[in-house]
């Protein structure tokens, strides 16, 4: 920092005659500069409309009576009074990964909370925060300077040897200390909102995932029927073949479905196995040994209405509340920002020793004040990136806020939507496709249809049957994205409670008859 130069007079003046005016003239520059510029004041997104000619024209009421309420607004999504609700995780018991066995949705939920590598990471980001408060805590900004100096005085009389130290400290007198105090404590804040936000990610990523896994074992059983169905199927053929009641073209038709059968259920196993696989890399899990979703698929629910879920998003959406802690810590930059612009002084002390013949050298001892007069640099670049920064995270939040009523009432249709389409199936599809496989292998028994009808129906049930699973992706995927957009659980007492049952097995075979794929262990490589 340049600092002020010392003229020490010679002449043999009082002390108060010299000393007082020069204090009296540092004191009268340190006010002068003290305010170097009144602080410009950081543009807020209203002052902002105001500075832009695009609104002077704009129409108070271009959305029409009801909007607001239908579409939402960045106004209706402000920082609750009594603060944002934190990530709901299930009080469960954390489950052995070693141990095997079905997994519940809530022993699912708790166990990525504490081992999913997201969260490790966003844990050790909290730790940007730690450093930001320990880095504004010194008292001092800047460390003493000592200076010495030592040189050769040529005068009538001779070379003479002058020695000097100085010691200088610069202060902050106008609270820069505390503004930055200030900006580091709300920094901690943005990591802590943001580690919120990386966790209600993982719970609700694992939320999705669990469901899909459990589509994807509604598809393996559905898979085990129908070869189970298939197996059956050649048996009778085979039976019929010796009655003379049908000719080897049908038992050869019949053989080449159940290899075809075969074929596709090692798919769908290995699907089943990849869901279980994709569960346990979101949650942590350890390769070896992946999750086994434990619990059917449950009936479809209708989702609250609109004004309910944007009441729960305004308390529990954690993107809002990085966002609103984002916004906070750029305006305190740039309130730092704004005060580091102000002269900081510096003071000191100086000792010489000026050299002289035996018996003259003199001592001089010097109080110094220096201040850097705020001519050319204010600070203007970090003022001005402040300000910008300040101006992106409230844009950022505004379009944020102002889009989510939209996404919200958009994932909620679509719930709605969804569950209709599944309760359809859940009704007059899924109960009865075991029977309708039962129906088909009768008829055929009977002779009342041949091979080829039997596969024309068995494909068109079997396709009836992936679309009712179809549905239930489809209803799944929408209840996470409407989750996605409130920031909760739409029904935290969701638990899947009506584990695997005879309903959802391959049915046990006959005394007579072959043992189904369904009971014989996968090859290693597709095994579930």
């Amino acid at each position: 920092m340049p600092r002020t130069t010392i003229v020490r007079s010679k002449s043999r003046l009082p002390y108060r005659d010299t000393v007082a005016p020069l204090l009296a003239a540092c004191a009268l520059l340190l006010a002068a500069c003290a305010r170097p510029a009144a602080p410009q004041t950081p543009l807020t997104s209203a002052s902002a409309r105001d500075h832009d000619p695009a609104h002077d024209h704009a129409p108070a009421h271009d959305l029409g009576p009801g909007a607001a309420s239908t579409r939402g607004s960045a106004n209706d999504f402000a920082p609750p009074e009594s603060g944002y609700l934190a990530v709901h995780v299930p009080a469960v018991p954390l489950p052995d990964p070693a141990a095997g066995g079905a997994v519940s949705l809530d022993q699912m939920l708790a166990f990525a909370d504490r081992q999913a590598p997201a969260l490790a990471v966003a844990r050790a980001r909290l730790e940007l925060g730690y450093a930001a408060v320990r880095g504004a805590a010194p008292l001092l900004s800047e460390n003493p300077e000592v200076s010495i100096s030592a040189g050769p005085r040529h005068s009538a009389e001779g070379t003479f040897t002058d020695l000097g130290v100085s010691l200088s400290q610069r202060l902050e007198l106008g609270g820069e200390r505390g503004l930055r105090r200030e900006a580091a404590r709300h920094v901690q804040a943005r990591v802590e909102a943001e580690l919120d936000e990386a966790r209600w990610d993982v719970h609700r990523e694992v939320h999705a995932a669990f469901h899909r896994a459990l589509v994807a074992r509604e598809r393996l059983a559905a898979a085990d029927r129908v070869l189970a169905f298939q197996e059956r199927l050649v048996d009778i053929a085979r039976r019929r073949l010796q009655a003379g009641d049908v000719s080897p073209l049908a038992v050869r038709v019949a053989e080449g479905e159940l290899s075809q059968t075969r074929v596709t259920r090692v798919g769908v196993a290995q699907r089943y196995l990849r869901a279980r696989l994709e569960l346990g890399a979101l949650a942590g899990w350890p390769a070896a040994h992946p999750p086994e979703p434990a619990g059917a698929l449950d009936e479809p629910r209708e989702p609250p209405d609109f004004a309910h879920l944007v009441e729960v998003a305004r308390g529990h959406q954690p993107r809002l509340r990085s966002l609103h802690a984002a916004r906070l810590e750029a305006e305190a930059r740039a309130r730092a920002a704004d005060r580091d612009a102000w002269p900081e002084p510096s003071v000191g002390i100086e000792l010489m020793r000026e050299g002289g013949p035996a018996g003259m050298e003199e001592t001089v001892v010097l109080g110094t004040l220096s201040l850097a007069l705020p001519v050319a640099q204010r600070n203007q670049q970090a003022r001005a990136q402040a300000r910008a920064e300040l101006r992106v995270a409230e844009a950022e939040g505004n379009a944020f806020g102002s889009q989510l009523g939209i996404r919200i009432e958009q994932h909620r249709t679509a719930v709605v939507a969804a569950a209709a389409q599944v309760r359809g199936y859940a009704r007059e599809i899924l109960p009865m496709f075991e029977e309708n496989l039962r129906l088909i292998q009768r008829a055929f028994e009977l002779g009342e249809i041949d091979i080829l009808q039997v596969s024309v129906a068995r494909e068109r049930f079997l396709r009836i049957q992936s679309d009712a699973l179809d549905a239930y992706t489809d209803y799944f995927d929408a209840v996470a994205e409407l989750e996605a957009a409130i920031g909760a659980d739409l029904w935290p007492d969701e638990q899947h409670e009506h584990g695997p049952s005879e309903e959802h097995t391959a049915p046990e075979p006959a005394a007579d008859q072959p043992t189904p794929a369904a009971t014989q262990p996968l090859p290693p490589e597709v095994q579930p």
